[in-house]
């Protein structure tokens, strides 16, 4: 039934060639009505047609060779598919096609991304009998920076201007110490935080001096040590900010406990023990800030026992030496 339905529909340059003109249709129903003519009641005809149609299908002779025209069928025969097509749905061969396409694709990135890493200098190959330069595997690179407050006294242009004014503050009790940078700067006070160093920079103004108040640092980035001795220099800085934070205390009339004192004693005992068994220790400036840090706490011990107040000012003193011995160690190992 589905078949008898269906229509199909031819069109000509736009025009649908399957709906006959009117032409057509009155020649149809002329045909209709001579509808008789055709039928024969002999059909003596039959044989003749049956031989048109012989003759019909008789192949034609046909020139050996078309250089312009490609070989036709024979009429009546039909075209075989292709054996390679047999069996195979066309899809899948586009797949392959893509497929390979984008694997050539991929390969191609590939290829040019390795050359451009190879131009660009991210992957460089190194000579047969060349290394990688590296420091050596006895030392490494040690943070050794170190950022303390204090109480600056004055800039002078000669070490002799500095040493004249140093020598005034030491007959008074109160410490001071010459740092050379662009200048001779003298240094009269060193605490642990900004509170100690305001509390610092008032007394001494208190006492008609003109005092500046700053940042002191030094850098101990790129220091390149022995790991066991980068490890012990570290200690050393930390315990000079505990005993700087400690004698600001005391200054500063809070109370310092015994208890803090010797646990801060014994750290130093074990910390100046380690660096005697060091052979890259046993240097002018190493053993010097080992001295400044054990003069330091044996002032503040003095302090607790006698609470002389010229003990917190000579343990001062020690500290600024400590800090200066600090940065001397630090620029050696650069």
């Amino acid at each position: 039934m589905d078949r008898e339905k269906r229509t199909i529909s031819i069109r000509l340059n736009g025009e649908d060639m399957s709906k006959p003109s009117k032409t057509h249709k009155e020649e149809s129903a002329a045909a209709e009505e001579k509808d008789f003519e055709w039928i024969l009641p002999e059909r003596r005809d039959a044989k003749k047609m049956v031989e048109i149609r012989k003759r019909h299908i008789q192949k034609r002779p046909r020139p050996l060779y078309e250089p312009t025209k490609r070989p036709k069928l024979p009429v009546g025969r039909k075209k075989k598919k292709s054996s390679l097509l047999k069996g195979k749905p066309v899809i899948t061969i586009k797949k392959k096609v893509v497929a390979s396409a984008i694997f050539a694709i991929v390969i191609g990135v590939l290829f040019g991304l390795s050359l451009l890493m190879v131009f660009s200098g991210n992957n460089v190959t190194l000579p047969a009998n060349s290394e990688p330069t590296s420091l050596p595997a006895s030392t490494t690179e040690a943070e050794l920076s170190l950022d303390l407050h204090v109480v600056q006294s004055g800039a002078y242009e000669t070490e002799d201007a500095a040493k004249e004014f140093q020598l005034k503050f030491k007959e008074e009790g109160f410490p001071a110490t010459i740092f050379k940078g662009e200048k001779y700067y003298l240094l009269i006070g060193i605490s642990p935080s900004v509170e100690g160093q305001d509390a610092l920079g008032s007394y001494f103004e208190s006492k008609g001096q003109d005092v500046y108040k700053k940042v002191w640092s030094v850098d101990g980035k790129g220091t390149s040590v022995d790991p066991e001795l980068a490890q012990h220099i570290q200690e050393g800085r930390d315990l000079l900010e505990e005993l700087t934070e400690l004698d600001l205390a005391a200054l500063s009339d809070n109370k310092v406990t015994t208890k803090e004192i010797e646990a801060t004693a014994k750290s130093i005992e074990s910390w100046s023990e380690k660096g005697t068994k060091m052979s890259d220790w046993q240097k002018d400036d190493s053993l010097q800030f080992t001295e400044n840090l054990n003069g330091a706490l044996k002032e503040i011990q003095e302090y607790t026992s006698e609470e002389k107040i010229s003990s917190l000012w000579i343990a001062q003193q020690h500290l600024l030496d400590g800090m200066s011995s600090y940065q001397n160690v630090v620029e050696s190992m650069k």
